[in-house]
């Protein structure tokens, strides 16, 4: 999936080449063009993501804006932290959290060295259940901080997971099986249905295991975008079941029986022969630059 996502932000770099001509200058660890931050709280973050950088070298970004311009925030954050380079050059190691004030859109954008221990499924989390509960009550400073200090904490490995989503961990890391245990019952019971010659049955089974396996990507696909991956995954099993049970109006045994003899033909002759053979740097005047990193795709997306 990422890396379907990083050839599709390439692609896009080609088509939006002015897309830097919004982007703001880089000033320091605070960039607040939005203006949601007072000068106090700007001093209060630039302080600890600078003392996080003396300590370990990871370079953080906040970024604030009043609009992307119509881009989307994966792809203006992705180019963002490419343009500004930042994170040091043999590490890859920086983070950008991007706010658009007025599109309602935030984004943790992660680069490849920092991966590893700042997950796409963490960014998820403190996107959900950190920052989008307190910009719904326009509580923006307190959102930062306490995501910025979970990101610190991913980043060192101290990130304590929210209650919520460890009630529902063991629930998403089983679901998958339930899919795979519908796909075998449901191939076991299409050969049961295949001898007794019963129709209903073998609807019933090709339909469940046809929904299964395309629910089991659905799933797969939103996992990475929401929360709600599995409500939406048991939506389309229970839509495309009874769709592909309804579309399958005649079931003629004799007619499958023949076309999976010609399948097995196909393959024995086809196997038959197949197989033979052989950091911030401080200038003179006190601006402020990346140190060369890159980024790759990874982090998250969300809105309030």
């Amino acid at each position: 999936m990422k890396k379907i996502l990083l050839t599709f932000l390439l692609f896009s770099s080609f088509c939006f080449a002015d897309i830097t001509a919004s982007f703001p200058k880089l000033t320091g660890q605070v960039v607040d063009r939005a203006n949601l931050l007072t000068q106090s709280q700007k001093e209060t973050l630039q302080s600890t993501l600078k003392a996080h950088e003396e300590e370990t070298s990871n370079q953080i970004v906040l970024v604030t804006l009043n609009s992307l311009e119509g881009y989307e925030i994966a792809e203006y954050s992705y180019q963002l932290g490419r343009y500004w380079q930042i994170g040091q050059k043999d590490k890859n190691n920086g983070v950008l959290l991007v706010i658009s004030l007025n599109d309602k859109k935030l984004r943790i954008e992660v680069g490849y060295g920092l991966e590893g221990a700042l997950t796409d499924k963490i960014s998820h989390e403190i996107i959900e259940y950190t920052l989008k509960p307190k910009f719904r009550q326009n509580q923006y400073y307190q959102g930062i901080q306490e995501a910025t200090n979970n990101i610190i904490s991913a980043i060192k490995g101290e990130y304590i997971q929210n209650k919520k989503v460890e009630n529902n961990s063991s629930t998403s890391e089983l679901f998958p099986i339930f899919f795979f245990m519908i796909i075998f019952v449901s191939m076991v019971f299409t050969n049961i249905s295949k001898k007794l010659r019963h129709k209903i049955l073998y609807k019933t089974s090709q339909s469940s295991l046809f929904s299964s396996f395309f629910s089991f990507f659905i799933y797969a696909f939103s996992t990475e975008f929401t929360s709600s991956n599995i409500a939406i995954s048991l939506i389309a099993f229970i839509t495309i079941f009874i769709i592909s049970f309804l579309s399958m109006k005649k079931v003629d045994f004799d007619k499958i029986k023949r076309a999976s003899k010609n399948t097995s033909s196909t393959y024995g002759s086809g196997y038959s022969g197949g197989f033979g053979g052989g950091g911030f740097s401080s200038s003179g005047g006190g601006g402020f630059s990346g140190g060369g990193g890159s980024f790759g795709g990874g982090g998250a997306s969300g809105g309030w």
